[in-house]
């Protein structure tokens, strides 16, 4: 039986090292152009913004003029000074575009764009088609007319990411394109990727591709059991290419993975996994069932940081309940996800919200907020309080999968990131009647966090949504996406670029109801990063404690053994699940190291005895709590 959880918010005082950022407007939301295809106009798991040398941009997306017109591909491009001084199709072909991936040439500044478009009339087909502006020339909107890719053995592929890394040939530099097969219900991933230098940007080549993919995807898209992949693509500037993510498998556990290659594409693709199934303790029934998952992210991108020693996606964390995430509840959390190529190890932190110890790899227990194994609150009639999470700007749970989008980005030469999502957690409390947030609905937000050490510690997020921010006024910001790159703005402070569209009406068109449309912003924050550059506490070393109990499960008594190093005196209390605390034991310490234990019975402070079930006893020396651990009894 599941368990009836009490949905309410916990107050929590962060720390002086989770402080939120200051920050202002450098650029204010500026509009680059009407848009009535209100879904995931930057496309799913790439940064549609790019940054040139001299602090200009380029943005691509997919876009509708009018209700009735072509879905197509067009480009902004964005002055120094925050001026919009075009925008218009890349292409001049009236044909259904979608999905661009985009990258700067480092050599030249020209943006390469790779989008999915139906050329044949005749065909449902979609091929991917590229283009690129001869920005070097001497101004931006010189797009060669666009070209498909070559044919190859797997067909249709969608959805293209684009990234530019160094070549074999150290006159060149390799461009790669990444898509995705439909082959239903398992996806493949197609990587293609061509050489090239100034002369092929000036002779406006198609360049000479080559496709290939990875042995191990094969194997998964030919199999007969369900295997969703959601991956993102990452390149280094030393040659490396990477696809990271998570992938469900019917029946299993799912699994943090990435498929690493350490030669520009070329070769075998080493392959790492672990478990992305992390149990967590059940106040309510006592069961082994609740587990945190990374479901409902799948439109994130991925990156080298770090002097190229790390890769990491920004996505979530979402309760289970037996395979079934809970869809009614606000019980899902972002994280950041990190492979380290020295160590080849995965790890996590809990962005928002951490809890005791956001980067110690068990996930923040919303329940237990400080991780001492104990429920931290009870309502008025007992029932289990917890913090909330939704960091998906669409309330509806049907939803999730769609509308989820999380992005990072950095600046690797100090050291910055930036994870940026749309956050609804109020607007998702208000459509469920909750007190006190009414005005919340169709009040999505903006969700922005920084580190200024290479992700070893993290602030609390920045918020901007039109209640609170007098530049979103009257806006419905959804579907964020920051820039490729964080801007060194000097004295610790970094530009952060942002596009996102303001849909006119809560919800993308697809659920239904009118579609007035919605207008593509282009807004930039100043960020002082200047708090977080040495963000971790100074750590002062703790004497050892060591806490146990034996036998466990045990039926009805059971020894409980401690020992504290400089200790004087201690209190073992135990609680049950629901935090109620059963009994109290003052000890006096004495001997070598502190050493001392007592007996429990099973009985409670009026020696009455207790239920069957999971308790938990707790540690305190000398007035502070040193450990919990739990312990089952079993009649």
């Amino acid at each position: 039986m599941k368990p009836i959880l009490c949905v309410s918010i916990l107050l929590i005082t962060f720390s002086l090292f989770s402080q939120i950022p200051e920050y202002e407007f450098i650029t204010e939301p500026t509009e680059i152009m009407m848009n009535f295809y209100d879904y995931m106009p930057g496309s799913y798991c790439g940064l549609p913004i790019q940054v040139e040398e001299d602090s200009s941009i380029y943005i691509v997306f997919h876009a509708r003029e009018t209700p009735a017109s072509t879905r197509r591909i067009y480009f902004s491009y964005v002055d120094a000074s925050g001026n919009v001084t075009n925008v218009a199709t890349v292409g001049t072909t009236d044909i259904h575009e979608g999905y661009a991936g985009i990258d700067l040439d480092p050599i030249t500044g020209d943006p390469l764009v790779a989008w999915h478009a139906n050329i044949d009339p005749t065909s449902a087909d979609l091929e991917v088609v590229m283009s690129y502006d001869l920005y070097h020339l001497g101004m931006p909107g010189n797009w060669i007319e666009p070209f498909p890719l070559p044919a190859n053995p797997w067909g249709e592929i969608l959805w293209p990411e684009v990234h530019i890394g160094p070549s074999p040939d150290p006159d060149k530099r390799r461009v790669y394109v990444i898509g995705k097969t439909i082959d239903y219900p398992n996806e493949n991933t197609i990587i293609c990727y061509a050489d090239f230098d100034v002369n092929d940007l000036n002779t406006q080549s198609n360049l000479e591709w080559t496709f290939r993919t990875i042995d191990l995807l094969n194997q998964w898209n030919n199999s007969p059991d369900y295997i969703r992949l959601n991956l993102s693509c990452s390149v280094s500037d030393d040659g490396k290419i990477a696809l990271m993510g998570y992938v469900q498998v019917e029946n299993e556990s799912d699994s943090l993975i990435i498929f690493l290659n350490n030669n520009f594409g070329e070769g075998d693709f080493d392959y790492y996994s672990t478990d992305a199934q992390f149990n967590v303790w059940d106040p309510w029934n006592g069961t082994d069932l609740l587990y945190f998952s990374p479901v409902m992210c799948n439109h994130q991108n991925s990156l080298f940081y770090d002097g190229n020693t790390k890769i990491s996606f920004l996505g979530n964390m979402n309760l289970m309940y037996d395979g079934s995430w809970y869809p009614d509840l606000n019980l899902m959390y972002p994280k950041v996800y990190t492979f380290d190529l020295q160590t080849q190890e995965f790890s996590f932190y809990d962005l928002y919200l951490e809890g005791a110890d956001p980067s110690d790899d068990s996930p923040m227990i919303p329940w237990d907020y400080n991780e001492d194994g104990i429920v931290d609150s009870l309502g008025p009639n007992g029932e289990i309080l917890y913090v909330e999470g939704w960091p998906i700007y669409n309330y509806d749970s049907d939803m999730a999968y769609h509308e989820n989008n999380f992005k990072i980005t950095k600046n690797g030469e100090k050291g910055w990131l930036a994870a940026v999502w749309g956050d609804g957690l109020k607007c998702r409390k208000a459509y469920q009647g909750a007190p006190g947030y009414a005005q919340w609905e169709d009040n999505p937000e903006i969700a922005i966090c920084v580190s200024g050490d290479n992700g070893i510690s993290w602030s609390q997020p920045i918020f901007l949504n039109a209640l609170e921010t007098p530049e979103l006024a009257d806006m419905i910001p959804v579907y964020v996406y920051p820039g490729d790159k964080i801007e060194d703005m000097g004295d610790n402070h970094g530009k952060l670029h942002l596009f996102f569209l303001n849909d006119y009406e809560y919800g993308p068109y697809g659920q239904g109801g009118i579609n007035p449309g919605g207008m593509q912003i282009y807004c930039a924050l100043d960020i002082d990063f200047g708090p977080f550059v040495s963000m971790q506490p100074e750590t002062i070393p703790q004497s050892e404690i060591c806490l146990t109990n034996y036998p466990n499960p045990f039926n009805p008594t059971t020894t409980i053994s401690f020992t504290a190093e400089d200790a004087k005196d201690a209190e073992l209390m135990i609680y049950n699940v629901k935090g109620q605390k059963v009994k109290t034991f003052h000890v006096i310490l004495s001997g070598v190291e502190g050493q001392s234990s007592i007996v429990w019975n099973g009985t409670d402070q009026n020696n009455k005895p207790v239920s069957s079930g999971i308790y938990l006893y707790k540690l305190e020396v000398n007035g502070e709590v040193k450990k919990t651990k739990k312990m089952l009894l079993l009649k």
